[in-house]
């Protein structure tokens, strides 16, 4: 028989869910992780766990459409005149 096993009217013998340690129930407290814990192993909950982010708006200020891929074949002669109009009115206009 240990300190804790005397009787006391209303309370009951409880285990610390830390140090595994006996106590009265009336000497447990519940920590915020929802744990019995004796008065040294009881912790307040931390408060920077409280602290909420504030919300970003991603949103772009303009958007552009993608422009077509234009491919230049080198050293396909039928192509050549082709891809020499497209790039002269790329440069003209």
């Amino acid at each position: 028989m240990g300190a804790r096993d005397h009787y006391k009217h209303g309370d009951f013998n409880a285990i610390c869910d830390v140090c595994g340690f006996k106590y009265k129930a009336s000497e447990l407290r519940k920590r915020w992780d929802g744990a019995l814990v004796c008065q040294e192993d009881w912790e307040p909950r931390h408060p920077q766990e409280f602290i909420r982010a504030i919300k970003e708006t991603n949103t772009l200020p303009f958007t552009r459409t993608e422009s077509e891929n234009i491919f230049i074949v080198v050293g396909d002669v039928d192509s050549l005149a082709l891809n020499t109009k497209v790039l002269n009115s790329f440069h003209l206009g």
